[in-house]
């Protein structure tokens, strides 16, 4: 069964679709066994030191790295999964992290989590995940994370954007536009899309002014405020904006609280919607309408393509270790 696992986990490159040197080309370049190959590349005893040097050799050639999370699993002790998410000052990424926990605890899997601060020192903080963990999961990894992770280190983003490569895409488009139309039902008239950046339209906003202005015809989009949330509201106001819809649940809760600072009652004076489905939308006054992501499910489908990559069921590079979750309208008070 150890053959097995090894040889698969190493069919192919995550990006090109080479095949990827296994253990026992290097066994077969070095001529030794496969054990040997083992011992060496684990400087473990037993084996010469001219042995270790030309099993190394053989392995720099063909471009080998050993997978830990293989040999976690070929030594039946409990494989790491390293994980990266952005601030966990935001509620988003804890509740992420609990998830991914929870799942990966289902298979005995150890997770180490780490953060950065919206993505700043991504790569540095990626490259030492690396060393600590047996497999990459992350919602901030940097762009160029193939670089930085062994070519058979299972590597898989959350929130995928590219055409290709391993993840879990999120699908937000549907659930806006349900919202747009709750909306409109509900009688908005003006909306304020307040953006989380100062300069240019952030992915996010653009998708939800879009799906708004197929909807309602006054669609205004909002930058974020130097002078903080409070100063965006006011800008919405200002521009007659009945209802506003925050980039995601955390800051619609910013926004309430700068409306209640000004006396405005919601949903009777402006309605509030956000994003993200937090359960902490539900702790407060009014409850705030949202369209939400079912984050165990998103989990699962992460670990399992964790798994999957490992074990050769699944190829990044045929699109084969992409999957997709769905947002969905969440309808309380707030809006």
């Amino acid at each position: 069964m150890s053959r097995s696992r090894e040889s698969a986990g190493a069919r192919t490159d995550r990006t090109t679709g080479a095949r990827r040197a296994t253990i026992v080309d290097v066994a077969t370049r070095a001529g030794v066994s496969r054990q040997t190959v083992t011992r060496a590349m684990n400087d473990m005893p037993g084996i010469s030191p001219d042995t270790r040097e030309r099993v190394l050799a053989a392995a720099e050639e063909l471009n080998y790295r050993p997978s830990r999370f293989g040999r976690g699993l070929v030594s039946q002790g409990p494989p790491t999964l390293g994980l990266l998410v952005n601030e966990l000052t935001n509620t988003f990424f804890p509740e992420i992290a609990a998830t991914v926990i929870r799942e990966s605890a289902r298979r005995g899997w150890n997770v180490v989590v780490a953060e950065t601060e919206n993505g700043a020192e991504a790569e540095a903080i990626a490259t030492e995940l690396v060393r600590r963990a047996d497999a990459l999961l992350g919602y901030s990894l940097p762009a160029d994370a193939d670089e930085i992770v062994p070519a058979r280190m299972p590597l898989v983003r959350l929130d995928l954007q590219e055409a290709d490569g391993a993840g879990v895409r999120f699908a937000e488009e549907d659930a806006m536009s349900e919202l747009a139309a709750h909306l409109k039902r509900s009688g908005a008239a003006r909306v304020a899309v307040l953006d989380s950046a100062q300069d240019g339209e952030s992915r996010r906003a653009h998708q939800m002014r879009e799906a708004v202005g197929r909807q309602i015809d006054a669609v205004d989009l909002v930058p974020a405020s130097a002078d903080g949330i409070p100063a965006q509201v006011e800008a919405a106001l200002d521009a007659g904006a009945d209802t506003l819809m925050a980039w995601n649940d955390v800051h619609a809760l910013q926004v309430l609280k700068a409306l209640r600072t000004r006396g405005l009652n919601v949903p009777e004076d402006v309605r509030v919607t956000g994003v993200d489905g937090l359960a902490l939308g539900e702790l407060v006054s009014p409850e705030l309408t949202t369209i939400g992501v079912d984050l165990e499910a998103v989990a699962r489908e992460a670990v399992d393509l964790v798994d999957g990559l490992f074990t050769g069921r699944l190829s990044a590079a045929d699109g084969g270790a992409a999957r997709t979750v769905p947002y969905r309208l969440v309808v309380r008070e707030s809006a």
